[in-house]
C-alpha cells in the first residue's frame, strides 16, 4: 500500500465514523507554531520568509491548524468531531532525512469539562485509536499511558514557592532543562533579606532597599543589560527574598520528585506503587487517581488488541500543548510508533476561543505504519 493510499483509507474510515474532514493549506504563519508547539517541534520546522518579510512555515503539525479552524469557523461544523489526513513537514529521526511525514488523525472538541466527562472522552479517544488500527489490519499493540495532570497535582502538594511550582510544571516537557531546574533546586534557591541587602550593596554600592532609589541607581549605572525592565529587576530581588528553599529542603524535594518519576508499570502494579509512595511520603493532599486508572485498566482488559499497557509517571510528549492524558501506541515489538495523542484543553483558549472548550485527539504515523505493515507482510513480525 502506498502512503497516499493509506492516507485516503484512514480519511475515509474517519468520515464513515461521523468525523468531519478539514482540508488545510500547506503553508501557515510560523508564529502560532512557535507559541504553541514547544521547543523541539520549533527546531524541526521548515520556515522561510515571504516577499513581505513575514515568516511562514510548511505545516509541522495538524492539530493546531484544525483546532484554530474550528474556533474561527465553528458555525460551519455540525459537531466538534474533526479529522485530517495528509503530509506534515519537519525533520525527524523517523523520517530518515525526509522532509515529508504523513499523518492522519482526529480531534474531538466539546464543552463539558466535568471530570467524569473528561474520563469518558479520554477512554473514547483511546478506543477510537485502537479501532483505527484494527481497520488497517493491526490487531495487537502495546500501549503507553501517562497523565500530565497527575504530575501537576503532585507538584502542587510539595512545599515549594508558587513560582517554582509553576516553573517546574511549565518546563516539564523540556527534559534537559527540567533536569537543570532540579539540580538548581537541590543546591537551594533564593536568599533571605540579609543576603539580599548584601548583594545590593556589593553590586549597586548602596545599603538602601527603597525601590525608588534602587531604580534610579540601576538606570544611572546601567549595570543590568537584559530584556527585563528596571521594575522587573527590583521585583526579582524581592521575589527571591520571599521564595527561599534551603539546600537541605531542596535535596529532599528533588529526591521526592525523582522517586515519583520512577513509578511505572502495568496499571495494577502502578496503583499499588503509587499508593505506597503516597503513604511513605505522607502526601495526604495528593489526589487519588485510582478510579480513573481502574477505568483505563478495564478498557485494556476488555480490548483484545492491547498486548501490554504501561503507565509511566515520567512519560512526556515533545509537543507542549498537552495538559492531561497522553498516550502512544507501538507494535508489540516496540519498534514502530504507530499513534500518539492525548488531551489539550488549554490549547483552545490559547488559540483564542471565547468558550471553555475541551479537546482530545490523536495522530497516526503513516510512514511508520507503512513500514510495519510491510515488515509484517514479509514475515518479520
Amino acid at each position: 500500500m502506498s502512503i497516499q493510499e493509506l492516507n485516503l483509507q484512514l480519511k475515509n474510515y474517519f468520515e464513515s465514523n461521523d468525523f468531519t474532514y478539514v482540508d488545510l493549506p500547506l503553508v501557515f504563519d510560523s508564529d502560532v507554531f512557535y507559541e504553541m508547539s514547544g521547543e523541539i517541534l520549533r527546531k524541526q520546522m521548515y520556515s522561510f520568509y515571504d516577499n513581505s518579510g513575514k515568516e511562514k512555515c510548511l505545516r509541522p503539525d495538524l492539530t493546531i491548524p484544525v483546532c484554530h479552524n474550528y474556533i474561527t469557523n465553528s458555525q460551519k461544523f455540525k459537531s466538534g468531531k474533526l479529522c485530517y489526513s495528509g503530509p506534515v513537514f519537519r525533520s525527524s529521526i523517523e523520517s530518515e532525512g525526509s522532509v515529508e511525514l504523513n499523518q492522519s488523525g482526529v480531534e474531538i472538541i466539546y464543552q463539558d469539562n466535568r471530570n467524569e466527562s473528561q474520563l469518558i472522552k479520554d477512554i473514547e479517544i483511546i478506543q477510537c485509536a485502537l479501532e483505527t488500527l484494527k481497520n488497517i489490519g493491526i490487531e495487537k499493540i502495546n500501549l503507553r499511558l501517562g497523565n500530565l495532570k497527575y504530575f501537576m497535582n503532585f507538584i502542587n502538594v510539595l512545599n515549594l514557592p508558587q513560582r517554582w511550582k509553576e516553573r517546574l510544571s511549565r518546563h516539564y516537557f523540556r527534559k534537559d532543562y527540567f533536569e537543570t531546574l532540579l539540580v538548581r533546586l537541590s543546591r537551594g534557591v533564593g536568599y533571605n533579606s540579609q543576603q539580599r541587602d548584601k548583594i545590593i550593596k556589593e553590586i549597586l554600592g548602596t545599603e538602601t532597599t527603597n525601590s525608588k532609589h534602587l531604580r534610579k541607581i540601576i538606570e544611572e549605572k546601567n549595570i543590568f543589560k537584559s530584556s527585563r525592565t528596571t521594575t522587573e529587576i527590583i521585583d526579582r530581588f524581592n521575589q527571591k527574598a520571599d521564595m527561599i528553599i534551603q539546600k537541605e529542603d531542596g535535596l529532599k524535594i528533588v529526591e521526592l520528585i525523582r522517586e515519583y518519576q520512577k513509578i511505572n508499570g502495568n496499571i495494577d502494579d502502578y496503583n499499588q506503587n503509587l499508593n505506597k509512595f503516597i503513604k511513605d511520603y505522607d502526601l495526604n493532599n495528593f489526589e487519588d487517581n485510582t478510579e480513573t486508572l481502574n477505568k483505563f485498566n478495564e478498557l485494556c482488559l476488555s480490548s483484545k488488541s492491547v498486548n501490554e499497557a504501561i503507565f509511566l509517571n515520567n512519560f512526556r510528549n515533545t509537543i507542549e500543548f498537552y495538559d492531561g492524558l497522553i498516550f502512544e501506541i507501538f507494535d508489540t515489538s516496540g519498534t514502530y510508533r504507530l499513534i500518539s495523542g492525548g488531551r489539550y484543553d488549554k490549547l483552545l483558549k490559547s488559540l483564542g476561543s471565547d468558550e471553555k472548550l475541551c479537546a482530545v485527539g490523536f495522530a497516526t504515523y503513516n510512514n511508520e505504519i507503512n513500514k510495519y505493515l510491510e515488515s509484517k507482510s514479509n514475515g518479520q513480525n
